[in-house]
């Protein structure tokens, strides 16, 4: 027996399982499917509630795991030299062009 035949085999009998459970419940088809949506809500809402709390806590985990090792980086610091400060920009646009003023008469 391989391990593709017996697969088959459980996903056939589940779906077989599944139709009987359906023709054979006691409930209406719409009630029925109301109650598997209620239900299907509901573990999906329990299974965002338990990922929320696993994220919480790798969070809290890698923050006292940085705080046990105290990782520090400390700023870079630049040194000033002729070969890395860039001259400062000229402002000459004034001197080619003068300025009027307007005659304001009070």
């Amino acid at each position: 027996m391989s391990k593709s035949s017996f697969s088959f085999g459980i996903a056939l009998g589940s779906a077989l399982g599944a139709a009987a459970a359906y023709m054979l419940a006691k409930q209406s088809g719409e009630e029925l499917q109301q109650d598997l949506k209620g239900k299907a809500n509901d573990s999906k809402n329990k299974m965002i509630i338990k990922l929320d709390n696993m994220v919480e806590n790798a969070e809290m985990k890698f923050s006292e795991q940085i705080t046990n090792n105290e990782v520090y980086n400390p700023p870079v610091e630049y040194e000033a030299v002729p070969e890395t400060v860039a001259a400062p920009p000229e402002h000459n646009a004034l001197e080619n062009d003068p300025v009027t003023v307007p005659d304001i008469k009070l």
